[in-house]
């Protein structure tokens, strides 16, 4: 879900611009055991330069991996005009960071997004009554936009001008349970993937939605296995944690010891 941490990435990046009027510069620490400190190593043990933001709705993400000390390109999808009018605005004074108007999906074509208020809700499927009460939606102020969507192995056609021949890619995906597709649209590309985070439900928010077994069962099938799992959001009455961000590396079947940088 995007936007959870975007008063963080704020925060930090006000910090910063203080310290650097007195020649200090300043960044988070990444406690152990922590989503931050798992993705970072992630990316120094397989040597990470490419992030693809699928889902990056107003920047958030991108951000925060700034702020984490990844340097090297990222590549943000938006399909909805208003969240990436945010986004370009954001990636002006960044030119490792770059977006694209679309979304990912399983096939190329058009598509209603449904839209709301809190964008970061913004989805292909319907939002069940019940979610959107707890969140503190409100289902009427829903409205509708056209977007184009694209297979991501297609995607990555257009875009190899951008993107070195050696390139050593992760994929970040939050669509809001949409994010089965978009690894069934990089078929062609797989073998250059790293790893993968989706958003996975324990909870389906929406109608439709994949569950998580089913999504974990795919990634198996293409070769990556999960390595953590961090809790988006938890509704402190019940404890329960609806969604979950999910890192998933490249497997081979065959389990080995070595060192790791985290």
């Amino acid at each position: 879900m995007r936007g959870k941490m975007s008063l963080k990435a704020d925060t930090l990046d006000l910090v910063k611009a203080v310290f650097a009027h007195a020649g200090l510069s300043i960044g988070w620490h990444l406690a152990p055991g922590t989503h931050q400190r798992l993705l970072n190593g992630f990316f120094r043990q397989n040597s990470v330069n490419c992030v693809l933001d699928v889902g990056g709705f107003n920047g958030t993400y991108a951000k925060e991996l700034r702020g984490w000390g990844y340097r090297g390109l990222i590549i943000s999808f938006e399909p909805v005009p208003a969240s990436y009018a945010l986004l370009r605005e954001k990636m002006k004074a960044d030119p490792l960071w770059i977006g694209q108007p679309y979304g990912l999906s399983n096939e190329n074509r058009r598509a209603t997004m449904k839209t709301y208020a809190k964008g970061d809700f913004n989805s292909l499927l319907s939002l069940r009554d019940d979610a959107a009460k707890a969140y503190g939606l409100n289902a009427s102020e829903r409205s509708e936009v056209d977007i184009e969507l694209r297979r991501l192995d297609t995607a990555m056609r257009e875009l190899r001008t951008r993107i070195s021949s050696d390139a050593r890619i992760f994929v970040k995906i939050d669509t809001q349970g949409h994010d089965l597709e978009v690894p069934q649209g990089a078929s062609g590309i797989l073998d250059v993937l790293r790893g993968f985070q989706s958003e996975l439900p324990a909870v389906r928010i929406y109608d439709g939605m994949h569950s998580m077994p089913e999504l974990i069962e795919y990634y198996s099938q293409i070769g990556f296995v999960p390595i953590g799992f961090f809790p988006v959001n938890t509704f402190p009455e019940s404890l329960v944690s609806p969604e979950f961000d999910v890192l998933f590396t490249r497997f081979s079947g065959t389990l080995q010891r070595r060192a790791v940088p985290y």
